[in-house]
């Protein structure tokens, strides 16, 4: 899927590639830092040569001839001038328009190159949402660090920003103050019903639902009384979505309710005052709970990076039923899996000493639609797995490189892709 936690850091390069045939660019840009150099390479060998005007500054429209018209691909752009610090994050708002974490957020529009307006806003391990008046946004408050454990996340707390559609702060609210001997896993364990009206979290202990009208908070699910159904017994819930104002989906783990043991990850539904749970284990498949991804009505659940065998779990929350996709080979999955805004794309990354190569897929067909290769010779930029933005509307695919890295300076490459 993350909210507010940024500290000002030096200037940002922002490698930005465009092409004339549609896929395969270069774009060299000068840092205090020397001379970057970031090279993608499509599917498709470009039977040209790229006479495209290269600027960070202009949107750029490629023509691509076929065998009939020519058809116009519109590739979003992301300027380094729109942003002070070190860029650690991108995340998707609405259209073209997506937020960027740096110094503060940003809500930028990637059709226009421009930001659009910021907030005042600096967290650490950021989950962004959107909802019906605006945007929703979860994080850590800074100090945490990389430290994921449950200690560090109990010390830090979880904190939101419910924000309007003019990316201004309307409240701010700590979840922590409202539990007493309970803490939240993780920012992604906190969602907003699409009207607004009603925040759901996740703790060790229990769920929670808190009414934004009133500022009031109660328990809905306590795990070890009411969180059972199918002789297993809900231990956490990590990652939470609203599918409906009454109705939540969760992915966490769970027990045996009869023997207890090792916990296991499933998935499930809650209604919104603690009836109707359903726990689903799905066999020989080990989400990693931390990198489930909501796009449109479409749930991903990538596997354990130590049980990955290059398939993927989806759930149709409408529908409430899986969906297996199986990728091109057996080691995809294991350096990162992203989800498009509207589910209808799904993005594999490969990694390479020197590049990554990212496929995306039709999340209908199972299909692989796209492949491409980002290339440079700093391998630093390789040793992490990057950040994959997709914007369903235009086709453009985000690559951020580098931004958990403090030797480096952060990278972003936009190339587009025909669905």
């Amino acid at each position: 899927m993350k909210t507010k936690w940024m500290c000002m850091i030096p200037v940002v390069a922002l490698a930005l590639n465009l092409s004339a045939c549609g896929n395969g660019q270069e774009y060299r840009n000068s840092s205090e830092n020397g001379t970057m150099e970031m090279e993608t390479q499509s599917q498709e060998d470009c039977a040209s040569e790229n006479t495209g005007n290269k600027s960070n500054n202009i949107n750029m429209i490629d023509l691509q001839d076929n065998d009939t018209d020519k058809m116009i691909v519109e590739v979003g752009t992301v300027k380094d001038s729109a942003f002070s610090g070190k860029v650690s994050g991108c995340y998707y708002a609405d259209g073209s328009r997506m937020i960027v974490e740096a110094d503060k957020l940003y809500l930028y529009d990637t059709g226009k190159g421009e930001t659009i307006t910021s907030a005042d806003i600096s967290m650490e391990e950021l989950c962004v949402q959107t909802y019906a008046d605006g945007y929703f946004i979860v994080g850590q408050e800074n100090g945490g660090g990389n430290d994921s454990s449950m200690v560090s996340q109990s010390d830090v707390g979880i904190n939101g920003y419910i924000l309007n559609k003019n990316f201004e702060i309307k409240n701010v609210i700590s979840f922590n103050e409202f539990l007493s001997d309970d803490f939240i896993l993780q920012p992604a364990g906190v969602a907003i019903s699409q009207d607004g009206k009603q925040i759901a979290f996740g703790g060790f202990k229990g769920l929670y639902l808190y009414d934004t009208s009133s500022q009031k908070v109660r328990m809905i699910l306590n795990y070890s009384e009411n969180g059972r159904a199918d002789n297993m017994e809900i231990a956490t819930m990590e990652s939470l979505i609203f599918t409906g104002d009454n109705t939540l989906v969760y992915v966490g783990t769970a027990i045996d309710a009869s023997n207890g043991g090792d916990g296991f990850s499933v998935h499930g539904t809650v209604s919104t005052d603690g009836t109707n749970l359903t726990i689903t284990k799905k066999a020989d498949y080990q989400i990693d709970t931390g990198e489930v991804q909501k796009g449109g009505e479409l749930l991903i659940m990538p596997q354990s990076f130590d049980t990955n065998n290059g398939t993927l779990l989806m759930l149709d929350t409408v529908s409430n039923t899986e969906r297996m996709m199986s990728f091109s080979s057996k080691s995809e999955g294991k350096d990162g899996v992203f989800c498009s805004a509207q589910g209808k794309y799904v993005a594999a990354s490969v990694l390479g000493e020197n590049s990554v190569t990212i496929n995306i897929y039709d999340t209908v067909s199972g299909k692989n639609i796209h492949k491409e290769t980002v290339r440079n010779s700093n391998n630093t930029y390789f040793l992490r797995i990057p950040q994959i933005l997709i914007l369903d509307e235009s086709g453009t695919c985000i690559v951020v490189l580098g931004r958990g890295i403090g030797e480096v300076n952060t990278l972003i490459t936009t190339f587009g892709f025909e669905g």
